[in-house]
């Protein structure tokens, strides 16, 4: 049985043109343990240096930035949780039916998510060694709880755009669960197609798209 993704999820023309989503969520799954580690930190703070640290780390490496699969794997298994709240980012792309989903659903929903992300902007992480990135000034009060940090990225040659994070509070300091390009949410983006596939196969029918999916961009990586 195979299930079709939608133009979202297969990152339809209009918005795949635009290379500079890749280069974001290129460093938000490449992030730096020593951003992470200050739980006091700002948001903006957090925003400002790990895109810093992550451009420089690809400069200097010229296997992460030819997009090695391998090796941004490992980097992400090595210091992409201290920042970013997975769980929750998986559970608002899968929407209400994460609440029904068992716990070892909800478990290969992330391993099978992330790797769909990790695989389609892995090639991207090439653009990210000449971005550059302003932190614009914040909108919130220092009470909040939740912030978006909007940043403008540029790439020579290129117009620069706007890339927004969303990230709240915690006792471990702020979390990263959702980005904006072009104002399109990537959450929002996944869930509306997550959503049709559920309603009609279920979880474990999204489960199976979901790693079909994964195969594919593999396999077509593999024949590069």
């Amino acid at each position: 049985m195979r299930f079709n993704f939608g133009p979202a999820v297969t990152f339809n023309k209009n918005f795949d043109i635009v290379l500079f989503k890749c280069v974001c969520v290129a460093l938000m799954f490449c992030l730096s343990e020593t951003s992470a580690n200050d739980v006091s930190q700002e948001p903006e703070t957090i925003i400002s240096k790990i895109s810093s640290e992550i451009i420089q780390k690809i400069r200097e490496n010229p296997k992460l930035s030819s997009g090695n699969w391998e090796l941004i794997n490992e980097l992400v298994d090595a210091t992409v949780m201290p920042i970013v709240d997975f769980q929750k980012m998986t559970a608002l792309a899968v929407g209400k039916s994460w609440r029904l989903a068992s716990d070892k659903q909800k478990e290969k929903l992330m391993v099978v998510f992330r790797e769909l992300l990790l695989l389609s902007y892995a090639g991207a992480i090439k653009f990210a060694e000449k971005a550059s990135v302003t932190i614009l000034p914040s909108r919130r009060s220092a009470s909040d709880n939740n912030a978006i940090v909007r940043t403008k990225v540029a790439v020579p040659g290129r117009q620069a755009i706007s890339i927004d994070y969303r990230l709240k509070k915690t006792s471990t300091g702020w979390k990263i669960y959702d980005l904006n390009v072009l104002g399109l949410w990537l959450v929002e983006n996944y869930r509306s197609q997550f959503s049709q596939i559920v309603s009609t196969n279920g979880v474990d029918g999204l489960i199976y798209a979901i790693s079909e999916k994964n195969k594919l961009i593999r396999n077509k990586k593999n024949k590069k």
